[in-house]
């Protein structure tokens, strides 16, 4: 098999006889809300080349802007007709219904249950969502996911299987706490690809000292990085290939740049040598490696920090989508109320589960407007303006104009919209300040919005 990388974590897999698969396709800068931009820097062929070339499928991991752009998907539909999107059965449907949203008809998308191999003409495909749970590999009698499906991950891994070798991509599925435990169902591969770089809001959009956020950073990537060397050792990689770890933030977010949880590629590819027992790969956009030879056509070389430093300067004046008219919102508080009823909800089935083991309140503000979310192990309510009812407590600031698009839906909207508190605060769009330690309740920020 052969192994072409475009940008971040979109690849392409080849096999000898000619079958192809894009990976997670993302080439328009922008990605986020408008914040997140490739690196290094698009040339401008990079689109047309993508829609032009012979794809089989498209595998799409989930739904992140990194690894779904639209807009290329859209353009591969309406161009290759017979091309077919391998997808994982998620619970839910948020992923397939985007994919037919951008032209692919149900003929033409393949749902792959997870664990299930699947053969496409000499490749053999075998999908696991991050949260795949087989109570063999840890002896107990009953699955362990309890939680309500719109609770699980929405990740998945890919093992590609061909010409007598075998690729995993885990992409950003390694964040996932419980994606370990697929290693020994997995088995030994030849290659690995997995990210090596934090995608959230940690630590630079948080209310702390630069020190802080250098340290903290500093502290993140290195154990973005010894994850992925621990995975390669288990899994007895030959090749590991860091990636999905290379963007920058555009626009007003720039100056938080120095402060993410991400070290350059050079860096990485050191730290992989020194703590993983696989040979390290890298590639420079548009280049092949070749599994059958163990040879690429061009290594990855570092920009030169100048050129580095005046691309962050060129897209540090573009305007995010919210940004582009000044609007009054006037009953933005009402609908904020509203929005954050409905994750009182949510977090009341929690409730009923038995689940809750939680403390927290959670502030939202804009510059004219806030609301308080209480959390507790028995019940939930709100509490008006800087009324916190735990010292345990999360604070957010918020554009208004970006609340207003976050939060309201029109009534029986079910399709996909970048403007989902996700996207935001992994588009780094959020301002965060927290007293006490993270609380994972903050995930229900994700059911955010009302009906209009």
């Amino acid at each position: 098999m052969k192994i072409e990388w475009f940008r971040s974590a979109t690849v392409a897999i080849q096999t000898n006889s000619g079958t192809t698969i894009l990976c997670d396709p993302w080439i328009t800068d922008g990605a986020f809300i408008g914040s997140w931009f490739h690196f290094p820097r698009l040339e401008g062929f990079e689109f047309q080349e993508l829609v032009a070339r012979k794809w089989n499928f498209l595998y799409i991991s989930h739904l992140h802007a990194d690894h779904f752009d639209r807009k290329l998907v859209s353009a591969i539909a309406k161009a290759q007709p017979d091309c077919k999107v391998l997808l994982p059965k998620f619970e839910k449907k948020w992923l397939y219904r985007a994919v037919k949203n951008c032209g692919f008809s149900e003929s033409r998308i393949i749902e792959i249950e997870s664990n299930k191999k699947e053969k496409f003409s000499d490749l053999d495909i075998t999908i696991f969502t991050a949260d795949h749970c087989d109570p063999q590999i840890c002896g107990a009698s009953v699955p362990c996911l309890s939680m309500s499906p719109l609770d699980r991950s929405i990740d998945s891994l890919a093992l590609f299987e061909a010409d007598g070798q075998r690729v995993l991509n885990a992409n950003d599925a390694l964040a996932v706490e419980s994606a370990h435990r697929l290693w020994p169902k997995i088995g030994r591969v030849d290659l690995l690809l997995g990210h090596y770089g934090g995608a959230g809001p940690y630590p630079q959009c948080f209310d702390v000292s630069e020190d802080t956020k250098s340290q903290e950073s500093k502290k993140m990537a290195t154990k973005f990085l010894s994850r992925l060397a621990n995975a390669s050792n288990f899994l007895g990689a030959t090749f590991v290939m860091p990636y999905a770890g290379q963007y920058v933030l555009g626009g007003s977010l720039y100056e938080l740049n120095s402060y993410r949880s991400v070290v350059s590629l050079s860096e990485s590819l050191k730290y992989l040598n020194s703590h993983s027992k696989s040979t390290p790969i890298s590639m420079m956009p548009f280049t092949t490696f070749d599994l059958c030879t163990g040879t690429g056509q061009r290594e990855w070389v570092e920009p030169n920090p100048d050129s580095v430093t005046a691309y962050v300067k060129s897209i540090s004046q573009e305007k995010y989508p919210y940004q582009l008219k000044d609007e009054e919102w006037l009953d933005g508080e009402h609908y904020l109320e509203a929005a954050l009823t409905n994750v009182k909800k949510r977090y009341e089935d929690v409730i009923r589960r038995g689940e809750s083991q939680t403390e927290h309140s959670i502030s939202i503000a804009t510059d004219t407007f806030s609301q308080t979310i209480n959390f507790s192990k028995n019940a939930s309510w709100l509490s008006g303006t800087n009324q916190a009812a735990f010292s345990s407590h999360t604070n957010i600031s918020v554009d208004s104009r970006l609340l207003k698009r976050l939060i309201l839906r029109r009534s029986g909207y079910s399709g996909f919209t970048q403007y989902h508190f996700n996207q935001a605060e992994i588009g780094s769009h959020l301002g965060w300040s927290r007293l006490g330690n993270y609380d994972p309740v903050v995930s229900y920020l994700n059911y955010m919005h009302t009906a209009i």
